[in-house]
């Protein structure tokens, strides 16, 4: 696992670094530096997105009791692997091979932690942990899209793509923070 740099200073990394539950910092470009992103960077940060998203669903079966919970987990299963399946149909046709750089590995390691930490967790803990994670992390992949990869994709079929993920997210969101409210109301 490559070691955590609390203070990212390339907006490419800063914005995809902000995708990510355990980190704190505002997204948006930082400095004069404009960000490098190919298609197949692209297409590589989309994957770990929707992969982190599944491995932090995943976890929910063993570990959560809520029906809420349970069914906010059940959606971001089905969601991510549809999204997966249609990054990697627009890749194949237009001849993008994903191409991990500093955005996307950071990314995996970002989020390897953060489900460290989800596994210790079980029950309501888990449940409130895995609610403000995903809110968390569905607001800063949003601000991934907008500042990262819908301005910098090229691919037209790509660049559509990406951009009509911005809905589902937002729709993930606003879902995530309905059960973060049934969750508090029960407290």
């Amino acid at each position: 696992m490559r070691p955590h740099l609390p203070h990212v200073t390339r907006v490419s990394s800063l914005v995809l670094v902000a995708a990510l539950a355990c980190h704190h910092a505002p997204p948006g470009p930082v400095g004069p530096s404009v960000p490098h992103l190919t298609d197949g960077n692209a297409v590589a940060i989309v994957l770990a997105a929707n992969n982190t998203d599944l491995s932090y669903a995943r976890l929910v079966p063993s570990r959560s009791r809520n029906a809420q919970v349970r069914t906010f987990a059940d959606l971001m299963t089905t969601d991510h692997t549809l999204l997966n399946a249609r990054v990697n149909e627009i890749a194949t046709r237009n001849g993008i091979e994903a191409e991990d750089d500093v955005n996307s590995l950071d990314f995996r390691d970002h989020s390897a932690n953060r489900r460290d930490i989800l596994r210790e967790l079980d029950g309501a803990k888990f449940d409130s942990t895995y609610i403000a994670n995903e809110i968390q992390y569905h607001q800063e992949l949003l601000a991934a899209l907008d500042n990262l990869l819908i301005p910098l994709t090229r691919n037209a079929e790509l660049r559509g793509y990406v951009t009509n993920l911005k809905p589902a997210v937002s729709s993930h969101l606003a879902h995530a923070e309905r059960v973060r409210a049934a969750l508090a109301s029960r407290k």
